[in-house]
């Protein structure tokens, strides 16, 4: 083989892998741009689902009181004074912060 005809397949060699690289990179280019767009996208945020409350019924046959309450209370009842203690299940509160009631006027 020529000198010439080698140097000119070397650079049919190097302009054919130019132009395949270019067209790699134009392929990766629109992968990132397609890329970037989504995740440019921000999600719709979800509103939080509430927990549905449930309720109990109280009825006192000493005292003759009737009230509902939210279920995840315990209802403690004074044995000797007209007071009903409100507790959280497995933390007693004190006395000074559970909610009492002391008199109850025109209960029938």
């Amino acid at each position: 083989m020529k000198p010439k005809s080698i140097v000119f397949v070397a650079l049919l060699f190097v302009v054919l892998s130019f132009i395949l690289g270019v067209r790699y990179g134009q392929k990766v280019e629109k992968t990132n741009k397609v890329v970037d767009f989504v995740l440019s996208i921000t999600p719709t945020p979800r509103p939080p689902t509430p927990t549905p409350i449930t309720y109990q019924e109280y009825k006192s046959r000493k005292w003759g009181l009737k009230f509902t309450y939210p279920a995840g209370l315990e209802v403690k009842e004074s044995s000797k004074t007209p007071e009903i203690f409100f507790v959280l299940p497995s933390v007693i509160l004190s006395p000074s912060t559970s909610l009492r009631i002391n008199s109850v006027e025109g209960s029938k």
